[in-house]
């Protein structure tokens, strides 16, 4: 049965493409797909955070400036997500901040933010540095090579002459295959004993009846250590190799623009005449009876079990097509979530105790959006079933505060 006092669910949408055009114009209070996160000139500080499964840093996915009514602050919801593989579906892959601050403080654009920018005499200190080790490295090989010039002059001024210098170097050998071996009392010369390379190899034979011989085959070394294969995870495209100087990936920026969910369902002119021509077949008692039993309520949707026995999933993807292109439901009621699988509460508030309740929720349609930038995989796509953002009902809030991490609800696709 529909509920009479609904509600107003906010949908959102994608918009065009932020350009350097509108650069200037996109701060904390604006709705967008990916880019950069935009805080407020007292939370500039702020870094996005890191993924409690892997360690990657996570990238924004969604910006929506959520202010409350009665209310003296603002109010921005950032929403984080991990791009690695090993992640998806879990709920500590995606991460919720919300940041909040007064009225009377100034808003920051891209334009008033400030630049920093290394001095240039870090880079030359840098290679000054670089050249000073090269040339002591440089020093330290010379004089190892005077070294050995040195002997050399040292040898030739023992008084040999170039004839027995010449028979000395005739007797040695170096390809003694004993000439590091210790010598033994037969061959004072020197050298151990050498194996004959065609010497047969060691074997043993076992003798009794055939029918108590038991072959035993010599096991084959596996190539491959199974147990390392079981523990293997999928191969992560976007770790970085080097932790200090990490790829600076971000989703493509794209504005969001709001509507209100219409839920009003258009009757075509087609489906009336079907609806005349079923009610002329029936006997006029019962057409009567049927047409004032008809529930007119636009959201009364079909009771019987679909085919595949997925009820909730039935009613979220009907929801969803009421309102094609929709990315993000937004309502701060828990009535207003569209879920996959149950839920048995929303929770407190892990900052004040107090009750949280459901205000945005990710839908799957977003899943096409976010596109890397720059595009290092074009068959990147994330994987989630749809995302539920509970907050703090009292939104608490206290001057000393940077930020609130909200609680995330991942629920996976149903198969």
């Amino acid at each position: 049965m529909a509920c009479k006092n609904r509600a107003r669910v906010y949908l959102g949408y994608e918009d065009e493409f932020v350009t350097e055009k509108h650069r200037s114009l996109v701060n904390f209070a604006t709705n967008k797909i990916g880019g950069k996160p935009d805080f407020p000139i007292n939370e500039n500080s702020l870094s996005s955070p890191a993924c409690r499964l892997c360690g990657l840093n996570q990238l924004l996915a969604l910006q929506l400036y959520a202010p409350l009514e009665s209310s003296r602050y603002h109010r921005t919801l950032y929403i984080f997500t991990c791009i690695n593989p090993n992640c998806w579906n879990q709920h500590d892959s995606w991460t919720c901040l919300r940041v909040q601050f007064l009225e009377e403080k100034s808003i920051m654009t891209t334009e008033t933010a400030p630049v920093s920018t290394p001095p240039t005499t870090s880079w030359l200190s840098g290679a000054d540095d670089w050249g000073d080790e090269g040339n002591d490295n440089s020093s330290e090989q010379n004089g190892n090579n005077m070294n050995d010039s040195t002997k050399l002059s040292l040898l030739m001024n023992t008084g040999d002459t170039d004839e027995e210098l010449t028979e000395d170097l005739s007797n040695m050998r170096v390809d003694d295959p004993n000439a590091n071996s210790p010598a033994s009392v037969e061959s004072p010369v020197g050298g151990g004993a050498v194996g004959r390379l065609d010497s047969p190899q060691a074997s043993a034979e076992i003798e009794g009846e055939e029918s108590e011989v038991v072959c035993i085959d010599t096991p084959t070394q596996p190539q491959c250590n199974l147990v390392d294969l079981l523990q293997e995870v999928t191969h992560n495209p976007f770790q970085h190799h080097d932790p200090n100087a990490p790829v600076n990936l971000t989703f493509t920026e794209v504005f969001m623009w709001v509507e209100e969910e219409d839920l009003s369902v258009e009757v075509s002119q087609h489906e009336r005449d079907l609806a005349r021509e079923y009610q002329m077949h029936l006997p006029e008692s019962a057409g009567a009876e049927e047409v004032r039993g008809m529930d007119t309520n636009p959201e009364a949707y079909e009771k019987s079990i679909p085919k595949h026995g997925d009820e909730m999933f039935h009613h979220f993807k009907c929801r969803i097509q009421k309102n094609p292109g929709q990315l993000i439901r937004y309502c701060r009621d828990n009535s207003s979530a569209l879920l996959l699988t149950p839920l048995s509460s929303s929770g407190f508030c892990r900052h004040c105790g107090g009750e949280r309740i459901f205000e945005v929720q990710v839908l799957p349609t977003i899943i096409p959006k976010l596109k890397l930038s720059p595009s290092i995989d074009r068959n990147f796509q994330l994987e989630f079933g749809t995302v539920l953002v509970f907050t703090c009902s009292r939104s608490c809030w206290s001057p000393s505060d940077a930020f609130k991490e909200e609680h995330v609800v991942v629920q996976a696709e149903r198969l």
